[in-house]
């Protein structure tokens, strides 16, 4: 069984480097990071978590809610990136059941007061989300897959994040469909409020009146707003096409509301409609959509996670940032 000695010979550092790695990253630098991670996954290494939990009092546990339905398809790849990464870590993910945001806060206490939990991190961040005040109010430590959409300021130190950058996806998006040739292009999206809706929606917008192909003003013809399942993206995409036939392509904020478009489309079609998630069913029918970046998410949800711990306990600031804005990628079919 390897040690913590063979880690850092492995990789070159010293032992209390490797340690920091674990129990201190962001006094690690990023290609330090790197060169622990690469011998850790290559070692097999596995850190004495029992040990740990004696000395530092505790859990080493990071805790996740799991609705029974709604969230994205991305859940399920982004839960075994972050199983991953916090296991090379010598962290645990706990994931519990919750139906409704007031349920998840009842969830929150009874963990918090059994000493389960060092960190939780939230997912499927609203306006006002109550989740995040009730965490700040009783000192718990947490960060969010999701920017804290309605709060004062989304870059309070006290609320980190870990959010994909949609605005920039959506107007890539919208770029590689003008080079390749469309000029009437419309937009599927979200009823407001809906933080990551309007963000998605103004890449959109921005890519759009940049490329003169309409002014900011026609962009609100140019788009159907729906909830977000496939009957809705079905008849949002009709009602777009009557207004405007002439469209070469449509955007949709979700894989969703894409494979609710295509679907509504006759058999000898050439309208392009992309999706955002790049999900199976956007292979399937193989529309373009935007791929989220799993494993770098996970990865710095679990240093934010990490960091936040050691900010509760000891009081010191995190050196490293507590904000951070990862690109999708286009998926061109």
């Amino acid at each position: 069984m390897a040690s913590i000695k063979d880690v850092a010979k492995d990789a070159g550092v010293s032992p209390q480097t490797v340690s920091n790695y674990f129990n201190r990253p962001s006094i690690v630098t990023a290609s330090t990071r790197l060169k622990v991670e690469e011998s850790v996954s290559r070692l097999g290494y596995t850190p004495n978590a029992s040990a740990r939990r004696l000395r530092t009092q505790r859990s080493n546990t990071i805790a996740i809610g799991i609705a029974p339905s709604g969230y994205s398809q991305i859940y399920d790849p982004l839960l075994h990136a972050l199983v991953s990464e916090a296991d090379a870590h010598g962290l645990r993910i706990m994931l519990y059941k919750t139906d409704s945001k007031s349920e998840e806060i009842q969830q929150f206490a009874s963990l918090v007061a059994g000493g389960d939990v060092d960190c939780f991190i939230l997912a499927d961040t609203d306006h006002q989300d109550p989740r995040v005040s009730w965490l700040i109010k009783h000192h718990q430590a947490f960060v969010l897959f999701g920017r804290p959409w309605g709060h004062a300021n989304l870059h309070d130190q006290e609320v980190a994040w870990v959010d994909v950058d949609g605005k920039q996806g959506m107007a890539d998006m919208t770029r590689h469909l003008i080079v390749t040739g469309h000029r009437r292009i419309g937009f599927l999206g979200w009823p407001d409020p809906s933080g990551t809706g309007s963000d998605r929606r103004a890449g959109w917008e921005e890519a759009l009146v940049t490329a003169k192909l309409c002014s900011q003003e026609e962009t609100a013809s140019l788009r159907e707003e729906s909830e977000d399942n496939i009957r809705a993206g079905q008849i949002a995409c009709t009602r777009l096409l009557r207004r405007h036939p002439d469209l070469d392509a449509i955007i949709c904020v979700s894989d969703t509301l894409a494979t609710g478009a295509r679907t509504s489309l006759p058999h000898d079609h050439t309208l392009v409609i992309t999706g955002f998630d790049n999900t199976s069913s956007a292979e399937s029918l193989g529309f373009p959509s935007l791929e989220q970046p799993t494993r770098n998410i996970a990865r710095e949800l679990v240093r934010i996670a990490i960091e936040r711990i050691k900010y509760a306990e000891d009081g010191l600031a995190p050196e490293d940032k507590q904000h951070v804005l990862l690109a999708p990628t286009v998926i061109a079919r």
